[in-house]
């Protein structure tokens, strides 16, 4: 068997583009944790990016912001050196998927609320998703157009805009770490909340990348289906390494 090198990097099927100089605790879960993968990632920070895109992205000039310049060379940095597949390390990068997708010819998916469609045609249609994002007030329509799903259809946003523990250490807050078990009970009780106020939801979507390390506790605590970003990058990666299949019949 004639094997084939010609890049930089080798075995890397996901790359993740993470903000830079975030070092607040990032436990197994977190999309920024490289043990939350049973494959190797390959994480690199995007150089002077350390916030999310938002409107507007294209400069009155017709360029695209700074901001926006940065991530499409970072990702195509990453597509050089030999990676797979992208992800992005926010939901919020959902505002530019579309330019990300056209400045590079591997997969990539800048947030879980990409597969908003997908969950919707999942469900009964008199059913509702719970996306739980970092900001409600931050995360306006133009990040849910960007990838084709509309905000006010069967879509109940749970903001964590006054969540103690998530804004002691994200969003701005000063602190690297916190209790891991306080997050988790504050989770809960926000998803206590809301599926009181909307006894019609059904599913519960995970907008920010370091909630997935709640996606178990969430789900046997509401008794509901939860998706999480780290699952999209799975199916991503067995979309560049299909699986081989060892049986019989």
């Amino acid at each position: 068997m004639y094997v084939n090198g010609g890049k930089v990097l080798q075995g890397y099927s996901v790359g993740i583009l993470k903000f830079a100089g975030k070092k607040f605790a990032m436990p197994p879960g977190d999309v920024g944790n490289p043990t939350s993968y049973p494959f190797p990632v390959l994480i690199r920070e995007i150089p002077d990016v350390s916030t999310n895109p938002s409107p507007p992205v294209i400069m009155p000039d017709g360029t695209f912001s700074e901001l926006v310049r940065n991530c499409i060379a970072a990702a195509q940095e990453m597509e050089a050196d030999g990676v797979r597949s992208i992800a992005m390390w926010c939901g919020f990068f959902s505002l530019i998927q579309p330019i990300l997708a056209k400045h590079v010819s591997v997969p990539i998916l800048s947030s879980p609320l990409i597969m908003l469609p997908v969950i919707h045609q999942m469900m009964p249609p008199e059913k509702s998703i719970a996306v739980v994002v970092a900001s409600e007030k931050l995360l306006t329509a133009e990040y849910f157009d960007a990838i084709n799903a509309k905000r006010d259809e069967r879509i109940v946003i749970v903001g964590m805009d006054d969540a103690p523990v998530f804004n002691s250490f994200c969003m701005g807050g000063p602190e690297t770490g916190y209790e891991f078990d306080d997050f988790g009970a504050e989770l809960c009780e926000l998803m206590d909340t809301q599926i009181a106020k909307h006894p019609e939801i059904g599913a519960i979507m995970l907008e920010c990348t370091s909630l997935p390390p709640f996606a178990a506790r969430i789900g046997a605590h509401t008794g509901l289906p939860v998706y999480d970003f780290i699952a999209c990058v799975e199916w991503m990666h067995r979309a560049v390494v299909p699986k081989t299949y060892d049986g019989y019949i």
